[in-house]
């Protein structure tokens, strides 16, 4: 592969083994999901650098402290990533240095985790956490892609007609309401509905306001 058109950045943050068991947890479940860390920071109210601050490990327990309560209710799961530090006899929880390597290339971004602690394994142990795992960039579909808005976009004006956004409305409460479409091939994630809402505010449908350190979408009219 050509390194020429290969990104490498590495971040690293302070944190207790507790918060690097949540942050490696919520790590996890993102992969899974196939979600962009933008597209977590749309769900839970925020700007758009504000978890992918969190997962390059900025202010880790102070996120979670704020954030994690949200994050179990946006994954509908409060399970947390088993693992179990070795701990030498009298050793106190400290703080300890965890580094976060990305590479991005064309089709790819390949993740490296490096951390100060070691597992451990065995007999009715949990194994020990994979350190480096492999996203791969979304192919776009353009006709997937059209039939996903258009999905949101009716939903969305279902939703207007019928008062919904009279109180307001956050980004996940409305998730919820778009992201079933019955369709196997159909799958909707957030960007799309950040996309449409985004057309709406332009089209002055909706206005999006800073209500209690978070995103509310409300009707233009709204006092």
């Amino acid at each position: 592969m050509n390194t020429e058109s290969t990104i490498k950045t590495s971040h690293g943050g302070m944190m207790y083994s507790h918060d690097f068991q949540l942050w490696y947890t919520y790590f996890k479940r993102r992969i899974k999901k196939e979600w962009r860390p933008e597209e977590l920071s749309f769900l839970l109210g925020k700007p758009d650098h504000a978890y992918l601050d969190f997962e390059k490990m900025f202010q880790v327990q102070k996120f979670l402290t704020q954030e994690s309560i949200l994050l179990d209710r946006i994954y509908a799961s409060s399970h947390i990533e088993a693992m179990e530090f070795h701990r030498e006899e009298f050793e106190v929880s400290q703080e300890r240095l965890v580094r976060f390597k990305i590479e991005e290339d064309e089709v790819k971004w390949s993740y490296s985790i490096e951390v100060p602690w070691t597992f451990l394994t065995g007999k009715k142990k949990p194994p020990a956490p994979e350190l480096q795992f492999e996203e791969w960039k979304a192919e776009k579909d353009l006709q997937l892609e059209s039939d996903a808005m258009l999905h949101v976009r009716q939903k969305l004006e279902a939703l207007l007609e019928n008062n919904y956004f009279e109180n307001g409305a956050t980004a996940l409460q409305m998730f919820r309401e778009v992201e079933h479409t019955g369709l196997v091939h159909l799958q909707i994630f957030p960007r799309h509905l950040k996309n449409v809402l985004y057309s709406f505010i332009q089209q002055n449908k909706l206005v999006v306001r800073n209500i209690e350190n978070s995103y509310s979408f409300l009707l233009p009219d709204f006092q």
